[in-house]
């Protein structure tokens, strides 16, 4: 796998590049839209769960509603980065069926194209949450540099997802109306807007088995807290996640023999 991907590097830098421009090239704003976006949605998350429903994530009560913010945010941009691959996975291969039927093509680089277009879109969201860190809080800790580190299960566990997703999706049709709505259920299955800790503990089990749950309070640990990750559950996430890669591109080059087939 690794040597496979490895030697399509440039295509799949090509591919990202090509879906990045062709997304926002009709767009007046263009790739501004990659940075409204998530602000948009930040602000309306914010006004719904610090304002309407008065959540907070500690019981400091000098907590401020920009706090609340660019704390949800850390949890956003790691989900972001998960969802919008996966969502588009089941459609990757049936979208360019020519690659499949009339050119000998790695089909497999089209998810981690997805990924480096998911990444970008990550980093201009990095860019706008140190904005309002600075604004609110103040410097990041230097403990924002582990952020890769964290960021590695959450990739890992993203191909493999998407290279099963991308290959049910060329048999069934149907499978990109079950992602969504399984998306949108695990994004209230994680700690994004609340903090684990006030789950209570017959349900805090549902969020341990989440594996993005641990994923996004670690964001939070390096990125607000000044505190590293949890190790012992980075390292348990690690594994499971490359497990879960090798076996997803598996199924994935087994199935696409079929491919031309049913497109």
């Amino acid at each position: 796998m690794i040597r496979n991907l490895w030697f399509n590097r440039n295509l799949a830098f090509q591919l990202a590049r090509r879906d990045i421009l062709s997304r926002y090239r009709t767009a007046h704003l263009g790739l501004l839209w990659s940075l409204i976006t998530p602000l948009i949605l930040l602000l309306i998350y914010t006004f719904v769960f610090s304002i309407v429903f008065r959540a907070r994530w500690g019981d400091d009560i000098r907590e401020t509603r920009g706090q609340f913010a660019v704390t949800m945010f850390c949890g956003m941009l790691v989900f972001g980065l998960f969802s919008e691959v996966v969502n588009r996975a089941p459609l990757m291969i049936v979208s360019n069926p020519n690659y499949v039927k009339r050119v000998i093509f790695p089909l497999e680089v089209f998810v981690v194209s997805g990924l480096l277009s998911a990444l970008f879109n990550l980093l201009i969201g990095l860019g706008a949450w140190l904005v309002g860190m600075l604004a609110v809080v103040g410097m990041p800790p230097r403990t924002i540099a582990w952020l890769p580190l964290v960021l590695l299960p959450v990739c890992l566990t993203t191909v493999g997802v998407s290279w099963v997703l991308a290959s049910v999706g060329v048999f069934v049709r149907d499978v990109n109306q079950i992602v969504f709505l399984a998306t949108q259920a695990l994004f209230f299955m994680t700690p994004i807007f609340y903090s684990a800790e006030r789950v209570p503990y017959p349900y805090r089990r549902i969020l341990e088995i989440n594996p993005l749950s641990h994923c996004v309070e670690d964001a939070r640990r390096v990125m607000m807290y000044g505190l590293g990750p949890q190790w012992g559950w980075w390292a348990a996430a690690l594994i499971g996640s490359a497990v879960l890669a090798v076996l997803g591109y598996a199924f994935f080059m087994k199935s696409k023999r079929a491919f031309a087939d049913v497109i």
